[in-house]
């Protein structure tokens, strides 16, 4: 008896559970959490969060304390590296060439706004400079994997969500950027007594760990590209190595693991079209990568923080919230953003959690800062990362919902009508000048790798001299078809000054949509060439679209509830493709 009450007494000791059990209830807490969290419609990721904070030790104790967390970090840092690697890809030119304006902006202003917002509350309630450079470092970050998780989670698609997603990738580059500054200096100043000296040893300190940080991503995102296109290596087994070696290199030169990713993926979205599928080859594993870190994140998270430093914390996130909302806006308002984007993004950005504590730690490891101000500052960041992940979420998903952006990833009829395949100042001196720029424009835009742009030029011409592809009311469809490729892949050229293209009508033409069919889709060319001709026969959807003065303009408009109606998912029945 006395054995079998040992057995049950070492059952909520975590030092003698054994690790697999431990990952076990993690991940069903993570379940749990996630499934209660649907029932009442919040996101997925609240409901982990909050099933960690259940068997954590603010809850239940089952996987010890605090400092047992320590045993799950290799499983957090594997996750936070796939995340930032995913994130990566989404900087890809070929996707945010004509909205980086934008991206940037909403992510310059929001880094900015936060930092001033925070250390200005912090310096007025009371707080000595070093501490309020610390923590307005660190306030600028945004959780990276929460918004990625919530996006596929609610099958979200659009320029609200790759503004979103780009933003967040940028902020991260800044934030590790800024508080490697930042630490540097606060080190100076308890080392000399003034930071005044060593501003130098901070600019080539922070130069190390962001150059460093992308040599040592794009040089692996090179050796990867060569290992799968050359000699034909496993694309799974391939990127995991890479991962694992990325964090164990980056621990080793002290740069961080997530920049160092993060760049690593930016370097194979805009390689060849092999290194980009890369980008998918480990998402059978996120799933339950992302429940495990959102789960431990929830039984990390440190309550009696909250409680320890009661009003800063508040102090802290009110400010941080502030500056995220106005930052956002005006960076949206100077990026010329819709008006739907720049009022979502005002409270998409809320998230904090991996990033943070990733920056506490380096703090922490820091012998030059007084321990006292390590407490501090982590007290407050870890309870301001407590608060930001219970009401971040919650947010990012009412961002998504409210631009309309939600269970849009399906494939559609006509795939191509994306922002980043819309050229909106196209001048042209007869229709051929026009067909050999946006022959080139796709080339640049799609990722094309199985024919040349002379290939594709003399395809369309092929055609057009054929019969005209003007239909009348200022449109044009020219079209070919090549040999081979993934998909049917086009581009939509707007010319305010009107083209002659032996239209029927006799009128200029000023909206073109150019298409190029490989040999073994001809099924679905016809449907698409139809669903467009529809499209543009509606004079309202022709008006708005000759009229955008931006890519994101004409995006407003293929957005729409008008277009959707003629672009539908492919998924829905065939007897009533609108969904009606």
């Amino acid at each position: 008896m006395d054995a079998l009450l040992s057995i049950f007494d070492s059952f909520g000791s975590f030092d003698h559970m054994s690790p697999f059990l431990a990952v076990a209830i993690l991940v069903l807490a993570g379940f749990l959490g996630g499934w209660i969290a649907k029932l009442v419609r919040l996101p997925h990721v609240t409901g982990n969060i909050l099933g960690g904070v259940l068997i954590g030790p603010a809850g239940l104790g089952w996987l010890g304390g605090h400092d047992q967390m320590h045993a799950f970090e290799p499983l957090s840092t594997f996750a936070m590296s796939l995340v930032a690697v995913s994130i990566g890809g989404h900087l890809s030119y070929r996707r945010i060439h004509n909205s980086l304006r934008r991206i940037v902006s909403i992510s310059f202003f929001e880094v900015l706004l936060s930092v001033v917002c925070v250390m200005s509350a912090m310096r007025l309630a009371g707080m000595d400079w070093p501490t309020t450079c610390l923590l307005g470092a660190i306030s600028a970050s945004t959780a990276p994997a929460t918004s990625i998780v919530l996006i596929r989670e609610m099958r979200a698609k659009g320029p609200f969500v790759k503004t979103l997603i780009s933003a967040v990738a940028l902020n991260n580059i800044f934030c590790i950027t800024l508080f490697v500054l930042m630490r540097t200096f606060v080190s100076a100043y308890f080392e000399s007594g003034t930071p005044v000296g060593q501003v130098g040893e901070a600019l080539i300190l922070t130069g190390y760990h962001f150059f460093g940080a992308m040599g040592l991503g794009l040089l692996c995102g090179y050796v990867v590209r060569l290992l799968v296109s050359r000699l034909h290596h496993h694309e799974f087994s391939i990127l995991l190595l890479a991962i694992l070696l990325l964090n164990g290199v980056a621990e080793l030169l002290t740069l961080s693991p997530l920049l160092v990713n993060l760049f690593f993926g930016v370097y194979l979205a805009n390689s060849t079209e092999v290194a980009e599928r890369q980008l998918t080859t480990l998402v059978p594993l996120e799933p339950i990568l992302y429940i495990c870190f959102f789960t431990l994140a929830g039984v990390s998270l440190h309550l009696d923080a909250v409680a320890a430093v009661g009003i800063m914390a508040l102090v802290y996130t009110g400010s941080r919230m502030i500056g995220k909302t106005v930052g956002s806006w005006l960076g949206g308002l100077l990026g010329r953003c819709s008006l739907r984007i720049r009022n979502q993004i005002t409270y998409a950005l809320f998230p904090q959690s991996g990033i943070a504590i990733g920056l506490v730690i380096l703090m922490n490891n820091d012998s030059s800062i007084p321990d006292e101000m390590k407490h501090t500052v982590s007290a407050i960041v870890l309870a301001g990362v407590t608060l930001a992940e219970i009401i971040g979420p919650i947010c990012t998903k009412a961002a998504v919902k409210n631009a309309n952006e939600h269970e849009q990833d399906r494939e559609r009829l006509v795939e191509f009508l994306s922002e980043e395949f819309v050229k909106v100042d196209l001048k042209a001196d007869d229709k051929w000048d026009a067909i050999r720029q946006l022959s080139s424009f796709l080339m640049r835009t799609h990722r094309v790798e199985h024919l040349s742009e002379a290939e594709l030029y003399e395809s369309v011409c092929m055609r057009e001299n054929e019969m005209s592809t003007a239909i009348g009311e200022g449109i044009a469809i020219p079209h070919g078809h090549v040999e081979k490729g993934p998909a049917i892949q086009g581009v939509m050229g707007i010319c305010r000054e009107g083209i002659d293209f032996d239209a029927p009508d006799g009128e200029p033409v000023k909206l073109i949509l150019l298409v190029a069919t490989p040999k073994d889709k001809r099924d679905v060319h016809l449907k698409v060439l139809a669903s467009l001709s529809r499209m543009m026969a509606n004079p309202k959807i022709r008006t708005r679209l000759m009229a955008a003065l931006s890519p994101e303009d004409a995006m407003e408009v293929i957005e729409s509830e008008e277009v959707r109606d003629y672009n539908y998912f492919l998924e829905q029945s065939t007897e009533d493709p609108v969904g009606r």
